[in-house]
């Protein structure tokens, strides 16, 4: 019997890249050569829908984006409110994995961390991973709000039937914080890469191995030249379900 897929999200990272002539980099997290899923590949970070992340308290964290709207954008999720439990979820799996956080303190800029708080908020990361539930009372705390109105839905996968671990994982991409740092949790993560689409392609090999969907997300990446056309294109785009 086939295993039933878990929800997922999954947060495609961009930032421009002046100087380079391909325009964009992604970033890219190595996952733990002892993990269950994919040990030792390069993904975009992401992970489970937690319970937690649609809850009505998850709705107040979110800046700009309601049950509703989130309906919208992903329909057909059981419950309902699941739909936005996907963006929460995925600016959450990167503070967790990645350490970096889309939330406003004021919008619209996206929160830099002082000295102070970035011990502080290392310490939010470890108590989130054993506890998705915390995450909404952390932000709330700190007068935090997510950027959710910042996510663009990118794909839709789901893991093949043969698997023995499947997700059904949506994709989102988001412009990079320019003013946080990468830290992985050395858990889930072990090394990370900003990289353009480009040379990840030339890259993709047994050293530098790319599941199938974060290559063929990459692919895609390739095609265009600065964040803004990625996120303009990715508006206009119907998301057809993969399999990979």
């Amino acid at each position: 019997m086939a295993a039933i897929p878990r929800d997922a999200a999954t947060l495609i990272l961009m930032r421009d890249v002046a100087q380079a002539r391909t325009g964009i980099e992604i970033l890219l997290v190595r996952r733990h050569a002892k993990s269950a899923f994919m040990p030792g590949a390069y993904v975009f970070p992401g992970g489970a829908v937690e319970t937690a992340d649609y809850t009505r308290q998850a709705e107040i964290i979110c800046h700009g984006l309601s049950f509703e709207q989130a309906r919208d954008i992903i329909s057909g999720t059981s419950p309902p409110e699941k739909a936005l439990g996907f963006f929460v979820a995925a600016i959450r799996e990167t503070f967790e994995e990645a350490g970096i956080l889309l939330a406003y303190r004021e919008t619209p800029n996206v929160i830099a961390f002082s000295e102070d708080e970035k011990v502080r908020f290392t310490k939010y990361r470890r108590q989130v991973r054993k506890d998705a539930f915390s995450f909404a009372t952390i932000i709330e705390r700190e007068g935090l709000k997510l950027a959710t109105e910042n996510l663009f839905y990118f794909a839709h996968w789901i893991t093949p039937e043969v698997s023995p671990i499947r997700f059904d994982a949506r994709f989102f991409v988001s412009v990079a914080p320019s003013k946080q740092e990468v830290l992985c949790d050395a858990s889930e993560t072990t090394d990370h890469v900003w990289i353009s689409p480009q040379k990840a392609l030339k890259e993709h090999g047994v050293d530098f191995h790319l599941p199938f969907p974060t290559l063929s997300s990459i692919m895609l990446l390739a095609q265009f030249s600065s964040v803004d056309e990625v996120i303009a294109w990715t508006r206009e785009k119907d998301i057809l379900t993969s399999t990979g």
